[in-house]
């Protein structure tokens, strides 16, 4: 090893919680995932967990104020962040691997439509409960009475299992490649505040509230394009509230990015799924490789700040900004860095591990 560089592991472990099957063997083209959406059995209702929460949470602000009912309630009372909306967002059931022998490998996964405060709560007080927990400083971490009420991380129906979608945007450029990452800003975001993240990244919804558009926007490759949007664009957060609906196809920049993809100028690729080990909340991680010159031309009025933090976008190009340089010292310090969000420590890992696949290598 020479002088100033950094010993990483080879090929360093995921930090997500996983099942056979749910990290392919290599990268898989994004329409590899089959997903369906269906509706919720009564089995599925959420009210009986919402019930077992609720002796946790504060009284409201003001006296004789009575005990909020949920999490999230308790943050509309006295943390509400920047971003705040319960907006529609697909709710994770099941997930099927395609046999071990499948050529091609793949995923099944089934969904219904939920609402964003489903998740939180009833997957986020893990982590209020976790840090209650330290803070008192009681013995055997991630044990505590909601964590074993659930059961096993893998009962995807005992919760609102809402997954996020966290893609690693990087920008290759003749042999050398070159990768961007987001700061997130306490105040800006409901959760995970103050730590790192690979961008764009945000939950897996649709952009709209009607019935036509909850089927339609069971796609990976919509949600990536709005994130896009959304964090290296400035557009605004196609939260489910409006009746308009996108035109992929047509309206601008998606237009953009559509025809990128149609002439091979960008490639999004699906690297695996798990759960968060603190939250269990599910973690769909995908990469996306943009040529340079495309990047560059779509990207051309893309800032530093968003609604949620700051981007890392190393130094500037001829044309906007180049990225932080994807080597191992770069790509795998994220990776291995405890401030970084765990699905964004697995999309650093699994793209570096896979980086001649990708051409990167």
């Amino acid at each position: 090893m020479r002088r100033g560089q950094t010993a990483h592991r080879a090929d360093g472990e995921l930090v997500l919680l996983t099942r056979p099957g749910w990290i392919p063997p290599r990268p898989l083209a994004l329409d590899a995932v089959r997903m369906t959406l269906r509706e919720l059995r009564p089995d599925e209702q959420l009210d009986g967990c919402r019930a077992d929460l609720r002796r946790y949470w504060p009284h409201g602000p003001g006296h004789g104020a009575r005990r909020t009912e949920t999490y999230s309630a308790a943050i509309e009372a006295f943390d509400r962040p920047g971003v705040w909306f319960n907006g529609p967002s697909y709710r994770l059931l099941d997930v099927a691997s395609a046999p071990a022998d499948h050529p091609e490998g793949g995923l099944g996964l089934t969904f219904a439509l939920g609402r964003y405060f489903d998740g939180l709560d009833t997957t986020e007080p893990l982590a209020y409960e976790e840090a209650l927990r330290r803070l008192k400083g009681v013995a055997r971490p991630l044990q505590g009475p909601i964590r074993r009420g659930l059961g096993s991380p893998f009962a995807l129906d005992r919760r609102a299992a809402l997954p996020g979608v966290s893609t690693l945007t990087v920008r290759a450029e003749d042999d050398d490649a070159y990768f961007f990452m987001h700061r997130r800003e306490a105040g800006k975001v409901a959760v995970a505040m103050d730590t790192t993240h690979v961008a764009p990244a945000g939950e897996f919804q649709p952009h709209a509230d009607v019935l036509p558009v909850w089927r339609s926007d069971l796609d990976l490759w919509h949600n990536t394009m709005r994130e896009y949007a959304e964090e290296f664009l400035g557009a605004a957060d196609a939260t489910g509230s409006g009746g308009v609906t996108i035109d992929y196809a047509r309206d601008a920049p998606y237009a953009d990015f559509q025809r990128a993809v149609r002439e091979g100028r960008a490639r999004g690729w699906f690297l695996g799924l798990g759960l968060d080990p603190l939250t269990w909340k599910p973690e769909i991680c995908l990469v996306c490789v943009w040529d340079a010159q495309a990047f560059d031309e779509i990207f051309a009025s893309m800032g530093e700040r968003n609604e949620e933090g700051v981007l890392v976008v190393g130094t500037r190009a001829q044309e906007g900004y180049r990225g932080i340089p994807f080597t191992a010292d770069n790509v795998l310090g994220y990776a291995e860095h405890a401030g970084t969000l765990p699905a964004g420590r697995a999309c650093l890992t699994l793209a570096w591990r896979w980086r001649r696949e990708l051409g990167l290598g």
